[in-house]
């Protein structure tokens, strides 16, 4: 009777976090492939002592783990139910595949003492970085994620204190969290700053952030604690309130000159969709030509935003976006002998943008986002 509940727990568990592919275009991780590899050796080595050591199995899983509504306590639960069949189980895990957003595919092999095979079946899941290696941290699905965005500049004194604050912050809270940085007169300007800028009520300085449209406004950064303190104690309710968007299903197309993609939209009806929009940001990872006010480098320079009109859209379908003109980025940034670089980022999100700022609806609900 055990091992059948347990084969029952086993179906419908896998059913949710297994997979055989990513969602996403895949690229091989590069610059962090072998920090990873050493976290999943030592994960595998954990699991090939089963079941003695279920405690230090999950000591791999973030609390906040989450992977499609699969939460840390049900993955104590699933490694915990192997111990109720009949016979002896023996586990081993081996990685398949990872890619730049941290995204993870392996494999779980579970067998008899006869050396029947019991199990054999491919996870999907994320990694989230910690500051020594990394965690499972699961996709995050059904979660409300928030976004911050950050006016700063070259010529500002303490703007550094505010982008290393929400890089800190991106590292901690990983897919839950994004940011993108605006710069504002200063090498790295996009053309549409200036008028973004303007749309946003501000009082004329930097740092100038934005916490998912309407929820935060910051204005000083005195220190890299201070300025983290007070994004987090923002965006960290945000993060519990129920989701009332879901984005699922991104597809990218990247060429030399354009960006396309759709994405599937679901919105809860509580939402008014009146002049609600898509908001899509291309972004680079990582610039260290052009460093800030302390002499460090930036990152999550957005370089192109468009927004894309869905009020009146039949969301049964994907939406669809297109960001052009890629041949014609801001100087600092294109290599017209190699083309585009490969440290870049879409992020999108659905927000309410009114003709005139209004702060009472101005709000962001969801934000998602895929290295390109």
């Amino acid at each position: 009777m055990k091992k059948s509940l347990f084969i029952l727990l086993i179906i419908s568990l896998l059913i949710i976090i297994a997979c055989d592919r990513f969602e996403h275009k895949f690229e091989p991780v590069v610059i962090e492939e072998n920090y990873v590899i050493d976290f999943f050796n030592s994960f595998a080595d954990s699991i090939s002592n089963f079941p003695a050591n279920i405690p230090e199995i999950l000591s791999f899983y973030n609390d906040d783990y989450n992977n499609n509504g699969v939460t840390k306590n049900d993955i104590e639960n699933f490694y915990t139910g192997f111990t109720l069949v009949n016979t002896p189980i023996s586990l081993e895990a081996t990685i398949i595949d990872t890619t730049e957003n941290h995204d993870i595919q392996w494999r779980l092999l579970a067998t008899e003492l006869s050396g029947t095979v019991f199990m054999d079946t491919l996870i999907t899941d994320v990694l989230l970085p910690t500051t020594e290696s990394f965690e499972f941290y699961g996709n995050q699905a059904n979660m409300r994620n928030v976004v911050v965005e950050l006016f700063t500049g070259q010529w500002c004194p303490n703007c550094p204190n505010a982008e290393e604050a929400l890089h800190n912050l991106k590292m901690q809270y990983g897919s839950r969290f994004s940011y993108v940085e605006y710069h504002y007169y200063d090498d790295l300007e996009s053309s549409f700053v200036t008028d973004l800028f303007s749309y946003y009520p501000n009082n004329g300085g930097l740092p100038f952030g934005i916490v998912n449209g309407n929820e935060h406004l910051l204005y000083s950064a005195n220190s890299i604690t201070e300025a983290q303190a007070e994004i987090e104690s923002a965006i960290t309710p945000l993060m519990v309130e129920p989701l009332s968007v879901v984005l699922t299903d991104l597809q990218t197309n990247l060429t030399d000159i354009s960006l396309s993609g759709s994405v599937q939209i679901e919105i809860d009806s509580s939402i008014a969709t009146d002049n609600l929009k898509l908001v899509a940001v291309l972004m680079d990872d990582f610039n260290d030509e052009y460093l800030n006010n302390h002499g460090e480098p930036h990152f999550n320079i957005a370089l192109k935003r468009i927004t894309v009109d869905i009020s009146t859209l039949n969301l049964d379908d994907p939406v669809e976006f297109s960001i052009t003109d890629l041949d014609v980025l801001p100087d600092w940034y294109m290599d017209t002998a190699a083309g585009l670089p490969e440290d870049l980022t879409l992020v999108i999100w659905v927000q309410k943008l009114d003709s005139s700022y209004d702060e009472g609806t101005c709000a962001a609900y969801n934000v998602i986002e895929v290295s390109l």
